[in-house]
C-alpha cells in the first residue's frame, strides 16, 4: 500500500469516528431534552463512549454524561468515573463528579 492510500484510509477512519461522535452527542442531547432517566439507556451510552475515549471531545462527552447520570444515580455515576480511572488512569472525570458531590453536600447543609 503506498503512502497516499494509507493517508486516505486514515482520513476515512477519522471521519467515521467523528461522525459517530456527532451521533453520540446528538443522542445524549436527546436523552437530556427528553429528561430520560432509564439507567439502561444512560449506561449503554456511557459504556459506548468509555470504550472510545481518545480525544478531548470524547472525554468531554463522557464527563457530561457522568454528571447528568450523577443527578439520577450518584453511586453508579461514581462507578463510571472509577471505570474511567481504571481504564485510562486519569482523573478528569472523577474530579468533576467529586466536585458535584461536594457542591450537593454543601447546599444540602444550608
Amino acid at each position: 500500500m503506498d503512502r497516499e492510500k494509507i493517508v486516505i484510509a486514515a482520513r476515512e477512519i477519522i471521519e467515521g469516528q467523528n461522525g459517530y461522535l456527532n451521533y453520540l452527542e446528538e443522542y445524549f442531547e436527546f436523552i437530556r431534552y427528553r429528561n430520560i432517566t432509564r439507567r439502561s439507556e444512560i449506561e449503554r451510552l456511557l459504556d459506548t463512549v468509555l470504550g472510545m475515549i481518545q480525544t478531548d471531545e470524547t472525554m468531554d462527552l463522557y464527563t457530561r454524561i457522568c454528571l447528568y447520570y450523577h443527578a439520577i444515580d450518584r453511586e453508579s455515576a461514581m462507578d463510571y468515573a472509577q471505570y474511567y480511572l481504571e481504564m485510562y488512569n486519569e482523573d478528569n472525570v472523577i474530579r468533576e463528579v467529586m466536585k458535584t458531590e461536594r457542591e450537593i453536600k454543601k447546599y444540602a447543609k444550608k
